[in-house]
């Protein structure tokens, strides 16, 4: 669902906005949800949040499985960390126009790869202090990807620019949780950053093939949300595994889906950069 590359059109109509008047519409949107964020009375953590429903303790590990799944976090990081270090080192780099495009999906993997640790810890010992630990990092991979989504379809090197303080601002919407105990600063850091990421591929044309996988990782990331809600429901009908645990391997299964993303896609330059992406994709096919 996005702009066709060439013409502008959406779904074969001609959007009556520049790409100025879409750039001033993202920023428009994205202020409005800072708004709404100062303006909205706190929200609270729940405490019933660190009650899961599966707490069996397994060789000296509680809360066994929702620990012990975030292993899938640290491998589809690592993998995705190699892949950029090989391809640029093999000097293949088709997945990226300008080798600098990388550094918003390094950031992202790393997020990726201390996600599990945080996230393992805080479910070893479930509570406000932990959970901390587990957000930080989320909000990294979330930031990263939106600084990825800035620098692909509006401006590389406004997207580039915007990292760092994207990242610093998930940062401090933990932070400042943690400090106020008004938890929308996180809300919006993680889910208006979704939200921006998918208007922002509406509205403008993709610089790299395969921009149809997002939909994917944006599916199978409703779906996790949806299986951490139902815990204590897919728990009781399975008693093996539970909706949290699920929730953790489905998420480490989208990141698989950005990551294969990176590894089939090539960029639209010209016809022989073209050639070359579609040469050097089709052997990993």
């Amino acid at each position: 669902m996005t702009l066709d590359r060439r013409t502008g059109n959406l779904f074969g109509m001609t959007l009556p906005l520049t790409k100025l008047g879409r750039i001033w519409l993202v920023v428009l949107i994205a202020l409005a949800g800072v708004l709404a964020v100062l303006i909205l009375p706190p929200l609270r953590q729940p405490q019933g949040y660190h009650q899961f429903a599966d707490q069996r303790s397994l060789l000296g590990i509680p809360n066994f499985l929702n620990v012990i799944s975030n292993g899938g976090f640290l491998v589809v990081g690592l993998m995705g960390l190699s892949f950029l270090w090989e391809e640029r080192a093999v000097g293949a780099d088709t997945s990226f126009i300008e080798s600098y495009e990388r550094l918003p999906y390094i950031v992202f993997f790393v997020g990726v790869v201390f996600t599990c640790f945080g996230s393992a810890y805080y479910h070893w010992k479930p509570n406000d202090s932990t959970l901390v630990w587990d957000r930080l990092p989320m909000t990294v991979v979330f930031m990263s990807i939106l600084a990825a989504t800035i620098a692909e379809r509006i401006d590389v090197k406004v997207g580039l620019r915007l990292l760092w303080p994207l990242v610093l601002a998930g940062v401090a919407s933990v932070s400042c949780w943690r400090w106020s105990g008004n938890l929308w600063p996180y809300v919006a850091a993680q889910y208006f950053s979704i939200v921006l990421v998918g208007l922002i591929i509406v509205l403008f044309p993709p610089r790299y093939s395969r921009s149809a996988d997002l939909l994917w990782v944006a599916g199978l990331y409703v779906l996790a949300k949806m299986a951490e809600a139902l815990d204590a429901r897919i728990w009781g009908a399975t008693r093996f595994v539970s909706g949290h645990t699920l929730k953790h391997l489905i998420a480490a299964l989208a990141v698989y889906c950005v990551l294969r993303m990176l590894v089939k896609r090539w960029g639209y330059v010209n016809e022989a950069w073209l050639a070359l992406g579609q040469k050097v994709k089709a052997a990993r096919l």
